[in-house]
């Protein structure tokens, strides 16, 4: 246990190995930088897996969507496009500018450009979101299960929280820091989270385990502070094309990341469950 926190060892804090490492912890900055907005740049090359992720969430995604940390805009413009509303919060400048250039004139969109504890609670409770999608941005945030009972908040009865997040704490590295990352998942963390939150969780699974390859490597040998494009073009080009799809048929029992659908159950359900009680 780590005797501060009273949290599992490297739950929510940079393992003790990696204290003295060459890097910039950004987890109580990285809002302020321009590094984000950078990193999602080059991220922002992995089309095929951007594809991926949407395609994980699809099903979920209803009409009425907030975004919690939009970034540059590439998980937004898919979004806009399926749904009638979307509502994107993202509070770093470095990428607000990226964003509304990517999301100029789209009649769904509207932007703020603030932290989520910053919003009018009763301003986003009016919009009636049926969804929130929160992709890589749990793991920055210290108080996630805080986090996930506001998007349960803001909710109507029965919206869904669908979370993309890092998986797998044994691949922390000096990447998860500069990209100020509290922590990495496992399916029980998260799971702990959503049912701290009060939600149900609906679906909970890993995705990508080539990535985690690709990772361990970054984080234990290379110990990369940074994405490397080369990386991310070879990933698209040689490994997405194949294992993306195979995921379809055969779910991975470990990954880079972990999927997560929670709902917010309704006052009748809880009436029943109360009942059968």
């Amino acid at each position: 246990m780590n005797p501060r926190l009273g949290l599992p060892d490297g739950y929510g804090s940079v393992p003790e190995d990696m204290s003295h490492a060459n890097h910039v912890d950004r987890r109580h900055t990285q809002t302020q930088e321009r590094y984000a907005a950078d990193d999602l740049e080059t991220m922002q090359e992995a089309r095929r897996y951007s594809a991926h992720l949407f395609n994980l969430f699809r099903a979920y995604l209803g009409k009425r969507v907030l975004e919690v940390g939009s970034g540059i805009g590439t998980m937004t413009r898919p979004l806009a496009d399926a749904a009638d509303l979307v509502v994107g919060l993202e509070p770093n400048a470095n990428c607000v500018g990226r964003l509304e250039d990517a999301m100029r004139g789209h009649p769904r969109f509207v932007l703020r450009s603030c932290h989520l504890e910053e919003c009018d609670r009763g301003e986003l409770t009016s919009h009636r979101f049926d969804t929130v999608v929160c992709v890589n941005v749990l793991e920055h945030i210290e108080d996630d299960a805080g986090a996930l009972r506001t998007f349960k908040d803001v909710l109507i009865p029965n919206g869904r929280v669908l979370i993309f997040v890092p998986a797998v704490q044994a691949a922390y590295g000096p990447l998860d820091a500069e990209l100020g990352h509290h922590r990495r998942y496992s399916k029980p963390t998260l799971a702990k989270a959503f049912r701290d939150a009060g939600l149900e969780l609906l679906t909970l699974r890993y995705t990508n385990p080539i990535g985690l390859l690709g990772w361990m490597y970054n984080a234990h040998i290379s110990k990369s502070t940074a994405h490397s494009l080369t990386q991310v073009k070879l990933f698209e080009t040689l490994v997405a094309p194949w294992a993306l799809p195979l995921e379809r048929m055969i779910s991975p029992p470990i990954g880079l990341s972990l999927v997560a659908v929670g709902q917010k159950r309704s006052s009748i359900t809880h009436a029943v469950d109360r009942g059968r009680d």
